[in-house]
């Protein structure tokens, strides 16, 4: 019952406001799983639907609850699509400043905190692949009208491992989106420089169906440390993204 309230609640939202294109970087809160580094505007909401493997379910939702704040939670169920017993997983918190707005010479810098992990393994009770946690990440327009490139870090603040000491929980990451059309293209690369987990690539298209949907196909964990994987890790996800205004 519990998560038949909560996806009636999800769908009802989207009512609510009338779909709304941004100014922000690339029209885009984020990437594909990293933030960038602009802030929805007072008022804009972002909701985003990931379906991923056996049937499960990823839902994010992002308010502008103040100018230069967004506030938002996810929340993810296992085994909402088929025969098997849904799971719903402790919903996780999502947080971002706004420090600077891009400018002809200037990047747009934000500092965050995402506490949602992916991938989750059952005999460890936890996601095999940590969440950012606390981050500072900039965007940039260049090179090409529609080009962002993102870059940022971040700290794991919930690796609770007395070997791993501040560098091993400290990462990067990096990434860029070009829409030049209702098409869009999406890469992004993450725990680069960190030691202790292999760096991943996420790859990416969006097709913008009218003005504030849009439909995204992700090729996930493509490649670790350079090299191409061809193992059950990887994965096609389908995504349905929705962008509003009250």
């Amino acid at each position: 019952m519990k998560n038949k309230l909560f996806l009636g609640s999800v769908i009802a939202l989207l009512f609510l406001g009338a779909p709304q294109r941004s100014e922000c970087a690339g029209n885009s809160e984020r990437i594909i799983y990293i933030p960038s580094g602009e802030c929805l505007n007072y008022g804009e909401y972002n909701m985003s639907f990931r379906v991923y493997n056996y049937g499960g379910m990823l839902t994010r939702s992002v308010f502008g609850v103040l100018q230069g704040m967004n506030v938002g939670f996810s929340w993810d169920i296992a085994n909402l699509i088929g025969s098997e017993t849904i799971h719903g997983r402790d919903p996780s918190l999502y947080l971002k400043l706004d420090l600077f707005r891009e400018s002809v010479l200037m990047p747009a810098v934000a500092l965050g905190y995402d506490a949602q992990g992916y991938e989750w393994d059952n005999s460890e009770k936890e996601y095999s692949r940590d969440a950012l946690g606390a981050f500072l990440v900039m965007s940039k327009e260049l090179i090409l009208p529609n080009l962002y490139l993102t870059g940022g870090t971040n700290y794991n603040n919930k690796d609770r491992d007395p070997e791993h000491g501040f560098m091993d929980k400290l990462g990067g990451f990096a990434g860029f989106n070009y829409t030049p059309s209702r098409v869009g293209l999406y890469y992004e690369a993450v725990n680069l420089g960190q030691g202790r987990n292999l760096c991943r690539m996420n790859a990416g298209a969006k097709y913008e169906v009218v003005d504030g949907l849009q439909f995204m196909l992700s090729f996930e964990n493509i490649s670790e440390a350079g090299r191409i994987e061809l193992d059950k890790q990887q994965q096609r996800t389908f995504s349905i993204l929705y962008r509003g205004a009250f």
